[in-house]
């Protein structure tokens, strides 16, 4: 992973050093459990154990070995035994393949970059919390394939972001127990001469348990899993971002990433505040899924085993942690610095004209609108109507909506037209339908007689006692999210 995006201590749980210090630990694990088993003197172990421990791993010395033998297990073996007494050799590496050695090692490896992942994981949850508490009573409208909807709280979509993480959280830290198996079992997992008590005692040492029906590698459906589900961490995350991305649209931004007092959005346009951060993370969602497919495809080897997989795993897994970590550290810091406007959600309410409501209208008109006239799609369409109505333009804007200039110079004129009309005039429903206002629109196919029967029976429904009185509840914050309160107590336990 280049350094800009690169995790110091992923980098060196997968450098070379590490690596090989783990392939040491195992070689020495399986003398440790033939000493147990009566098989080697535990003097020549101590004397193995003692001198490896003092005498450091020469990495360039490995390194031109492997180049000369294109087999870098083997130049770790030659690097290693060179340095112990030659009656001692035949203790190191005996009756184990390759994979018998580096198996335990990955193990290991993933285990301790899922513990980086960790604290960077359970630090977003608790910003995710802290945020929908924080903006539990905050309105804003929620929007559905990019429409206004209904409206609910700001801290509400937070919990929703939350809710998505949380269940990718687990589904990861599920899939870890994987992780405690791991194989000895020789060249192709038949054990050929090794004792399966060597298998057992090497890995209890290391802190595994055998994999019984490996064959020269672990089967690798036991770790996709987990890349595939660092992949869909990383995807939430992104989905968290391409929200704030959208909210931070300039015009009336609802949300604004953090943006420092000498940073620069662009270097031709001074105005801009780019959404870098959270572009960001849909190329770090981009990268994961690429990783993720790549360690999937592990899944099929050749037989008893290929070594494809091998040059995958080596650049794969250490880049999708990297991409994990650095995903799950934007989006904190984003969120940690977010600018929120409540103004500009009130304002969007405000000249969403009451449709944030249509959908308890409409139950409400159902329940109240009984009479031989009105059908129940006469209810939809009355509210449709009605919703469509309050968002037509008047006629002078309608002019100019129509106009289609034919110079620039005319552009131009309409634009100081447009800027120096008076403020549109907001009606929302809650007025419009109770005065019975509803006209012709040519967006929908309902013609005059029809429209003057839903007039009338409007009129004739706000005329009743109390109607109006109720109807006014609807548009409030307190009837339409008096429900919030359930989703806070069984998202986050408590509130």
């Amino acid at each position: 992973m280049v350094s800009r995006y690169a995790n110091l201590r992923i980098n060196q749980i997968f450098s070379d050093e590490h690596k090989l210090e783990l392939w040491q630990k195992t070689e020495l694990a399986v003398i440790k459990a033939m000493v147990n088993l009566n098989l080697v003197d535990q003097k020549d172990y101590d004397i193995i154990a003692t001198i490896l421990r003092n005498e450091s791993i020469d990495i360039e010395w490995w390194k031109k070995r492997d180049q000369e033998i294109h087999h870098d297990l083997n130049a770790f073996v030659d690097e290693r035994i060179r340095h112990i007494n030659s009656h001692l050799h035949q203790y190191f590496h005996k009756n184990i393949t390759s994979y018998d050695t580096e198996e335990p090692a990955f193990a290991y490896s993933l285990s301790e970059a899922v513990r980086v992942i960790e604290p960077l994981g359970a630090a977003l949850e608790q910003t995710l919390k802290a945020l929908a508490i924080k903006y539990r009573h905050t309105i804003m409208n929620g929007r559905t394939h990019g429409q206004e909807a209904e409206m609910q709280s700001f801290g509400a979509r937070c919990l929703t972001w939350l809710a998505d993480y949380l269940v990718a959280r687990k589904a990861l830290w599920q899939s870890l127990d994987n992780l405690k198996y791991s194989k000895l079992s020789g060249a192709i997992g038949k054990y050929g001469s090794l004792d399966p008590k060597i298998e057992e005692g090497a890995l209890k040492i290391l802190g595994f348990v055998p994999f019984y029906g490996a064959t020269q590698i672990m089967p690798r459906i036991l770790y996709a899993p987990i890349a595939q589900n660092l992949c869909n961490l990383v995807a939430v995350i992104d989905k968290i971002g391409m929200d704030i991305r959208l909210a931070s649209r300039s015009g009336r931004p609802l949300l604004q990433e953090p943006f420092k007092k000498k940073q620069k959005g662009s270097s031709a346009m001074p105005h801009k505040k780019n959404t870098i951060r959270t572009e960001q993370l849909e190329g770090m969602a981009r990268m994961a899924k690429g990783y993720m497919v790549m360690i999937t495809d592990n899944i099929k080897t050749w037989e008893e085993r290929a070594i494809e997989q091998s040059c995958v795993e080596r650049v794969a897994w250490p880049d999708l942690f990297h991409v994990t970590a650095q995903s799950l550290k934007v989006l904190d810091g984003v969120l940690n610095g977010l600018t929120v406007y409540p103004d500009n959600m009130l304002r969007e309410i405000h000249e969403s004209r009451g449709v944030y409501a249509s959908s308890e209208v409409k139950e409400f008109l159902k329940e109240r609108l009984n009479n031989d006239w009105i059908k129940h799609e006469d209810v939809y369409r009355i509210v449709q109507l009605a919703c469509f109505n309050v968002f037509e333009p008047e006629a002078g804007r309608l002019a100019i909506r129509e106009k289609r200039a034919t110079s620039f110079a005319e552009s131009l004129e309409l634009l100081q037209t447009v800027g120096s009309m008076p403020s549109e005039e907001i009606t929302s429903i809650e007025k419009f339908i109770p005065e019975a206002r509803l006209r012709v629109s040519d967006s929908l196919d309902i013609g005059p007689q029809q429209i003057d029967i839903y007039n009338q029976s409007l009129r004739e429904l706000f005329s009743r006692n109390g109607v109006v009185e109720e109807w006014k509840k609807l548009f409030t914050p307190e009837f339409l999210l008096k429900n919030e309160t359930f989703l806070y107590q069984q998202i986050l336990k408590k509130y």
